[in-house]
């Protein structure tokens, strides 16, 4: 079994693997190495007291780019250039997965 990794170049990283046996099977994993850091970062706010002071609005999640393509491309409309569709599948997202779940940083909507 042979692995190639490559640095990354930007916001991914990219493993590729060639597994020995008679079908010479690829793989190829793509991760995100601050999905981590956002996804930690998420459950200690969280843990802390909401704002009081909502004059500005509230955030309601934080989405590593990894997640995003990840809801795009398991049927999420994210992209929709009707700005209702795209809330509502973000909304649905987030309340229907559980990496959606984790990128929350509010425990309810």
């Amino acid at each position: 079994m042979s692995q190639k990794e490559k640095q990354p170049q930007g916001v991914f990283k990219s493993q590729v693997k060639l597994d020995n046996d008679p079908e010479m099977t690829l793989h190829h994993r793509i991760n995100q190495p601050s999905e981590d850091v956002i996804l930690e970062r998420n459950k200690r706010i969280r843990n802390e007291k909401p704002l009081k002071d909502l004059s500005f609005g509230r955030q309601v999640a934080s989405v590593p780019f990894i997640l995003w393509t990840w809801a795009v491309e398991n049927g999420f409309d994210l992209n929709s250039p009707d700005a209702q569709i795209a809330q509502k599948e973000m909304f649905r997202f987030l309340n229907t997965t559980p990496q959606g779940k984790a990128c929350m940083v509010q425990d309810k909507l």
